[in-house]
């Protein structure tokens, strides 16, 4: 199962690693560079956007720091993480 995980803080991070070691499919994002290293090392996938991570997910995770993130991470019109998404697959915010 392919799973996104939008968000690489503290908390974000260690849930996306967590779903990574467990063996699942695992494109990851976050706005600032260099927090998804330790992820890819461990097999998951970096995505440029939001929406390209969410492409092809049947979960969708957004743990970003506050309501403007969490908008601009699901609805931007060209990057958004709802514009990438299926029909069926589920968005998850934290």
């Amino acid at each position: 199962m392919k799973l996104a995980f939008l968000g690489l803080g503290a908390m974000g991070s260690r849930m996306a690693m967590t779903l990574v070691k467990a063996g699942h499919d695992v494109a990851v994002w976050n706005r600032s560079d260099g927090k998804a290293e330790a992820l890819v090392d461990a097999g998951a996938t970096e995505a440029e956007t939001p929406r390209q991570a969410a492409e092809g997910a049947a979960v969708v995770v957004s743990m970003v720091m506050d309501d403007d993130a969490s908008a601009a991470v699901w609805t931007d019109k060209d990057t958004g993480a709802l514009a990438g998404m299926e029909s069926g697959s589920v968005a998850v915010e934290c």
